[in-house]
């Protein structure tokens, strides 16, 4: 194997920076080695981690891959000048909520090797002799848009942890269930024993935020992902469908300087995740809550946030357990959002729609740690929320 090459970064107020380079580092995969003191050894350690910022990894995030999102290569034809579909008035919003894998992985009319896939949603690649055939599912989506239908709210398609994202390596039932009686629990024990290592989660397991899940892409290792969930975006606004993505700042996947899957604990350990009074870790989430009260936390978000819209020219965003985040948060987030301009950006932010689950609960409640974004504290901020309480 090829010695890895080795480079400092320098520490500017604004930025890290490579000083050198010996030739050019797109697509070419990096992590960082950094040393720092861990709280949870209570010693100077030295932990390899991949880069928080990613805009593409290697296979299960195993490292992160220098990409240049304006290439053309990874961009559909007429990417940035395609027609997105409007919207007149937040109150007209209808949303109908679809995993990724889901929509295709058991259509028949879709080919083998693309459901499951971003692909699944592309007619170029479903039919690339009959351009105007839909698949099943498309044919569904198609006659829900005509019925009034106009927003496509996509379970988690970051970078998560929880599902193995090369195909060989996801655990598949090999024996027929169907021959067990509805009443048996047999089925459901086969299921489980392989859940942890197959093909299927829902995707609350964040690790990149910034980066299109791989196990979505008909080639997880490299850029393909970013092109095909580009493919998917276009192919969704082509139908009338405008785009929402599910973002889950409120808690990662994994923490501690051991797992693969902890990327901002290895960086700054301690920083981006909350604390209870006596140093423990808060769950109330599910796990590893974050601490969107620390300005650096904030910054990934809003940042990341601008990243889907600016560069993937999604619709909206439906904030995962939005109430664990605060006021200040969400407004920060919906003025940088408004920023974005057709000119300079490719769309505008003032017409991307920002909801979630503004529920009141765990550390946060009753403002416990700061006025939260929980349905109390939403008047006039812009921002929807479910009215469930």
């Amino acid at each position: 194997l090829q010695q890895p090459l080795q480079f400092e970064l320098h520490y500017s107020l604004t930025s890290f920076c490579v000083t050198s380079c010996y030739a050019s580092l797109h697509c070419s995969a990096y992590k960082f080695r950094v040393t720092v003191f861990c709280p949870w050894t209570n010693q100077i350690e030295t932990m390899e981690a991949t880069d928080p910022y990613s805009r593409c990894t290697t296979a299960n995030g195993e490292r992160s891959i220098f990409v240049d999102l304006n290439s053309p290569v990874l961009m559909p034809p007429g990417w940035w000048d395609h027609p997105v579909p409007g919207l007149a008035h937040w109150t007209d919003v209808s949303v109908y909520e679809l995993h990724i894998r889901d929509f295709s992985a058991t259509d028949a009319s879709v080919p083998d090797h693309l459901r499951g896939k971003y692909r699944a949603f592309c007619r170029q690649h479903l039919y690339p002799q009959e351009p105007g055939r839909l698949s099943r599912g498309l044919a569904h989506l198609k006659s829900l848009q005509e019925a009034g239908l106009n927003h496509i709210h996509l379970l988690p398609t970051y970078d998560y942890g929880s599902v193995p994202e090369r195909p060989e390596e996801q655990a598949v039932v090999m024996e027929d269930l169907s021959r067990h009686g509805p009443d048996s629990e047999y089925q459901q024990g086969v299921v489980m024993s392989i859940a942890d290592r197959d093909a299927f989660n829902w995707g609350y397991d964040p690790v990149h935020y910034g980066v299109p899940e791989g196990s979505y892409s008909t080639a997880a290792d490299g850029p393909s992902r970013v092109l095909e969930f580009r493919e998917m975006v276009q192919s969704l606004h082509s139908l009338g469908l405008r785009v929402v993505l599910d973002v889950v700042y409120n808690h990662t996947f994994a923490s501690g300087p051991y797992s693969q899957n902890s990327v901002l604990d290895k960086i700054v350990p301690g920083y981006y995740h909350r604390r209870q009074e006596d140093g423990e870790m808060c769950h109330s989430t599910c796990c590893n809550n974050t601490a969107s009260e620390h300005r650096m936390f904030e910054r990934l978000m809003v940042e990341d946030l601008v990243h889907w819209a600016r560069d993937y020219k999604v619709d909206g965003f439906r904030f995962d357990i939005m109430g664990h985040h605060f006021v200040h948060n969400m407004t920060n987030i919906r003025n940088a959002i408004n920023a974005l301009t057709p000119e300079r950006d490719g769309v505008d932010g003032r017409h991307l729609y920002i909801y979630g689950e503004a529920w009141d609960f765990g550390e946060v409640a009753l403002n416990q740690r700061g006025r939260n974004a929980s349905q109390h504290n939403l008047g006039g901020s812009r921002l929807g929320a479910f009215n469930d309480r």
